[in-house]
């Protein structure tokens, strides 16, 4: 089994209908923690989320979010580490017959990607949209085996090392974030989801050239709003821009959005922006 750990800040909306495609989709993650930053003026609505899902473990993030990710791995009783942000969908079902221990029995194999499969094929940066086409792999049964290093560097099909949906061994998460933990106290990064991901890069040389995802994606990330002054070049809220003061709203005024209700038929791409509020409810 496998636990995955959601970054959340201010976003009570997003981040409960990303917990409910989980447990309705990703049935083979039992133990769900959710790493959050609040602000105190949506802390009550934090306090409601905890209240509607009592199930899931919620931690407060400390002044280091890599001590957090390190200590939250080594706790825990599985063997693999997915991570989440509090904007991703599971929107179709995690085959229960993926064999995560065959896969990852490969020393080549760095990850599995829930955000990738042949559906994906668009790439929008910097408010343009590109083609990121899958032309590179193997198949063997169900699953699509990616070799990273056949793609240019920042290619969907080449980022292996993502808190978007993607699975990796539990020992190499704790060997990475010690390490990361260690130059953080020495460089001070900055304490965010985004920088997270931009620190474990460092690994992507040394790390398994294989990513493997199945035919089809079963997460995206919908960008509707920025949380964070970090990384301002990542594209949001172009198309469906919902600030999260206006979320915070709607949320605590009973508001909640059904995932059967939004428009999921046609993901194209990792990062694509959905009309959340289509669902709500």
């Amino acid at each position: 089994m496998i636990t995955s750990i959601i970054f959340s800040k201010d976003r009570p909306l997003q981040l409960d209908l990303t917990l409910k495609s989980i447990s309705k989709n990703f049935k083979d993650t039992n133990d769900i923690v959710v790493l959050e930053k609040y602000s105190e003026a949506y802390q009550e609505s934090l306090n409601n989320v905890k209240i509607e899902h009592p199930n899931i473990k919620f931690i407060t993030q400390s002044n280091s979010i890599y001590a957090d990710i390190c200590s939250i791995s080594i706790n825990s009783n599985n063997k693999y580490i997915c991570f989440f942000t509090d904007d991703n969908i599971v929107y179709r079902q995690v085959s229960q017959s993926v064999s995560y221990d065959n896969l990852f029995s490969a020393p080549q194999v760095v990850c599995l990607s829930l955000r990738l499969g042949k559906n994906i094929h668009k790439r929008f940066h910097h408010g343009r949209e590109m083609s990121d086409e899958l032309n590179h792999y193997q198949e063997i049964g169900d699953y699509v085996f990616v070799p990273k290093t056949m793609y240019i560097y920042g290619s969907y099909w080449s980022y292996s090392h993502s808190v978007d949906g993607h699975v990796f061994r539990k020992s190499e998460i704790i060997d990475m974030f010690s390490q990361i933990e260690y130059l953080s106290k020495k460089f001070q990064f900055k304490q965010t989801p985004n920088e997270v991901e931009t620190q474990m890069q460092r690994f992507w040389p040394i790390s398994g050239n294989f990513m493997v995802c199945t035919q089809h994606s079963t997460v995206v990330n919908s960008p509707n709003n920025r949380v964070s002054n970090t990384h301002t070049e990542n594209f949001s809220g172009e198309h469906f821009m919902y600030e999260s003061e206006f979320l915070l709203g709607k949320y605590m005024n009973g508001k909640r959005i059904d995932m059967d209700l939004l428009d999921l038929s046609n993901i194209v791409c990792p990062h694509q922006e959905i009309d959340i509020l289509n669902g709500l409810i």
